[in-house]
């Protein structure tokens, strides 16, 4: 089985990579990201594990939010970021179940046009 915590690193690390993305956030409620956050401290190590993974039942749940650029439509860059991230963990050793992947897009950044008024 493949450990979360490296899974969730490598996962982040590829959703950086993905056109579009300009920022990646903790998928976690803010309470628990602080509390993940004092405990990796505490151990000295960096967190880099924004992507929220959950298993159960034999399926893999896979939380991802992000802050895409203006110059590309931000359905477009969920959309490559739920498709990378499935065939990321798809291509896992034990990644042969169900794959449910949360895609949420929290910020635009960049300059937007102005509307008719």
């Amino acid at each position: 089985m493949t450990d979360d915590a490296d899974l969730s690193r490598r996962l982040t690390a590829a959703v950086r990579a993905v056109d579009g993305v300009t920022g990646v956030y903790a998928a976690q409620p803010v309470l628990e990201a602080a509390a993940v956050a004092i405990v990796e401290r505490l151990r000295l190590e960096a967190p880099g594990m924004l992507v929220d993974v959950d298993r159960a039942d034999g399926s893999v749940r896979v939380a991802v939010h992000v802050a895409t650029a203006a110059d590309r439509p931000a359905a477009d860059v969920i959309r490559a970021v739920g498709e990378r991230v499935r065939d990321l963990v798809a291509a896992e050793p034990d990644g042969d179940g169900t794959v449910l992947v949360h895609v949420t897009g929290r910020l635009v950044e960049g300059a937007v046009a102005a509307g008719p008024s």
